[in-house]
Formats: C-alpha cells, structure tokens, sequence
C-alpha cells in the first residue's frame, strides 16, 4: 500500500548516483532501475522557496491510504533479458531514503490486474491506430487472465471513458476496433491522470497498471506533470509506455538485420531503421534529456529523468514501468507480450518504514545481490504524516 501526499515537507534528497558509476561500484550489487528505458529518477536539492498549497482533485484524494506498509513490484532481469524466477527474500536488499529496511512481506506477484489502455487518438497518429484496434485478445489473453479487468481511456483534444472495467474480452475488443482520430491536441497528462483516478477506486487487493499507446507527449492538458507523478505514486500505480511515431514512413520500412547486444535489446530502445544498435548509437538518439522535464514536487524536491525522451518515458522510469518505442506493427504486439511477461514475473517486496518523522517524498531503492541481475522498482511514495 502506498502512503499520502502532503505539501510542506522540509526534506531534501541528495542526487542518485547514475547508473554508470553504480556499475563501478565494488560492491555486486544491481539497483532498481539500471539498464531500462528510462534512467532512474534523479534527486537534486531545491532552491529554497516556499512550498506551494495545493488542492487535490476530488477523485484522487479519495485515494489515500493511511497504512504504514509500503510495498513495491520488482522486476528482475538477466543481462540476456531473459526473467529471473528463483530469487530468494535474503537475495534483496530494499532502502527509504537510504536507510536499510526490513523486507515485511516477499513473494511473486499473483494479485488480479486492473489495467487501462489509455491511447492517443489525434489526427497525427491516426495512421497507426490500425496498429492497436486489432489488440483486445491480446490485452485479454495474456495481461488480463480470467481474473483481471481492463477500462479504455482515449484523449486527443479531450478526455473520454471509452470504456469502464470489464473482463470481457468481446467487449475490449469491440472498444479497441471502434477507436477513431480527432482533434490536433494530446492531452497525455489529464488522460493519466484520469486512469489514475479510476484506478484508484480499485480493490488494493489488485496491481493497478496504466498501459499508454501515445509518442509520450503532451499538449493542452490542464494538469501538471508533478501532479500525474505523484498522484501515481499514491495509487501505486505502474505505468507503461508503448511510443507512437507519426512518421509512417519510417513505421513501414523494415529494419537491415544486425547483430544484436542483449542489454541493448533489454534497454528497450530500438534504433531507426538500418542503424547499428551499439551503445554509441544508442546513446546518440537517446541520450540528450528532454527539455522541461524537471519536476518540482509541491513537498520541495526535485525528480528528473535524465536519459527521459518523452514524458511518457519519464512517468514509466518514475512508476517502475518501462518505455517501448516501435517501429512496425509486429513490433508493438511483441512489446505488448514483453509487458504482459513482465507484470506476471514480477516480485512484490513491502516493508515497514523505520522512519516516518520526514514528511513527503520517500525514495525506495531496491538491490539485489546476485551479480548480473537488473532489477527495476517504482521511485518512492509520499508520506503525509499521522492522521
């Protein structure tokens, strides 16, 4: 259970060592975060001013949970890519706000799913929604189960419920197929702040996971982005991104066969077609920040992604989730069941926090001891205080 949001805190965290001088350390050990599309959130202190009040939406202030365990999805990876299984509770190592914490509850994640598809419709992508009208069986036979339930968000220059929770896999698929393009905006943040706010009101006995068809940014949205990273933190909410390109063009052409690097592969960045995907290259497209991501959070702190080419990237690295961009449409479906494979290989890890004197944003850092392994977990939560 996530903890609650509160303005005012007075706490500052110290930037996050990046992911290459954690590869340098002495110690074998992986932290959360490291090798997926999406550098791990980065803490910097802020300038000193005063703390913004603010009003929480209705919906997602109904939210909050006052229980002190905190808990956490853990995905593991090989370098090859390939899920780890048989990590044992003593294996891992869980910190809040760098202090060691003892792991209250460990095992594989078997809960019910409660997801929504959330899809951009403008006028830009409408070439593409050929690419996910086909994909309701999909979403129902490998990420829902007989168990989970999926809603249908869809925004261009509004926001529409295009379809509440159901497990049934005939309606989904008749919600997916009659998706049509309008409008010239893309309303990403009020979209996920909207699935936010549905998942919400889900039973805490389920995950709650957004699945986003978008290219990841957003124009015309009345929310901020601070608002849709916290508010997803105190739903405990991951969320995925599959990136949309409107250059058709490019979707069409079939990339030259090369030799892959499994990590590369596991980063989760395919290149444009006919590029080699070396670090190099790799680094080249997707490594130069986007600009304007910072976040100052109304507690005072400040979360950026520093490897984030799109928000939608930037809000997967925060949440624990991962960012797939594609280029054809087999490679959607294929990223789609790498989802699906994941949400259903995850371990879940929950603790007591030691200390809950510090109001506001707590980071969660998750290590595992086996050499080789790469974990990824959500960045933190926020602690109001006592009730």
């Amino acid at each position: 259970m996530s903890l609650s949001v509160h303005n005012g805190n007075r706490l500052t965290i110290r930037c996050l060592l990046s992911a290459a001088a954690l590869a340098l350390a002495v110690v074998p050990v992986a932290a959360a975060g490291q090798d997926v599309a999406g550098a791990p959130p980065v803490f910097a202190a802020p300038k000193k001013q005063p703390p913004k009040q603010e009003k929480l939406p209705e919906d997602l202030d109904k939210i909050r949970v006052q229980s002190p365990l905190v808990s956490t999805p853990v995905t593991a990876l090989e370098p090859s890519g390939e899920f780890v299984y048989d990590l044992e509770e003593n294996e891992f190592q869980i910190f809040d706000n760098g202090l060691p914490q003892k792991i209250e509850r460990f095992e594989i994640s078997s809960d019910p799913i409660a997801a929504v598809i959330v899809i951009q419709t403008n006028d830009a992508v409408a070439p593409l929604l050929d690419h996910v009208r086909p994909l309701g069986s999909v979403f129902s036979a490998l990420l829902l189960g007989e168990r989970g339930q999926a809603a249908v968000i869809l925004f261009d220059d509004k926001v529409r419920v295009a379809q509440g929770f159901s497990n049934s896999s005939d309606e989904l698929g008749r919600t997916l197929r009659g998706i049509t393009a309008r409008g010239d905006e893309e309303r990403l943040n009020d979209a996920l702040e909207q699935a936010v706010a549905l998942l919400g009101k889900r039973p805490q006995s389920e995950r709650r996971v957004i699945v986003a068809f978008s290219d990841g940014f957003d124009r015309g949205s009345e929310s901020k982005t601070e608002e849709v990273v916290r508010h997803a933190a105190n739903a405990e909410v991951t969320i995925y991104g599959l990136g949309f390109n409107p250059a058709e063009a490019l979707l069409l052409q079939k990339p030259q066969p090369q030799a892959e690097d499994p990590l590369i592969t596991n980063v989760t960045r395919p290149l444009p077609p006919g590029m080699v995907p070396t670090p190099t290259n790799s680094e080249n497209v997707w490594g130069t920040p986007i600009q304007g991501v910072p976040i100052m959070i109304a507690t005072g702190e400040i979360i950026r992604s520093a490897l984030a080419s799109s928000l939608l990237e930037m809000y997967a690295s925060c949440t624990g989730g991962v960012f797939y961009s594609h280029w054809s449409k087999k490679a959607l479906q294929d990223q789609l069941n790498k989802v699906a494979s994941e949400i259903h290989s995850q371990y879940e890890l929950a603790y007591i926090p030691d200390d809950l004197t510090l109001e506001g944003f707590h980071r969660i850092e998750v290590r595992v001891k086996r050499p080789g392994v790469k974990i990824r977990a959500r960045a933190g939560y926020f602690y109001e205080g006592p009730q």
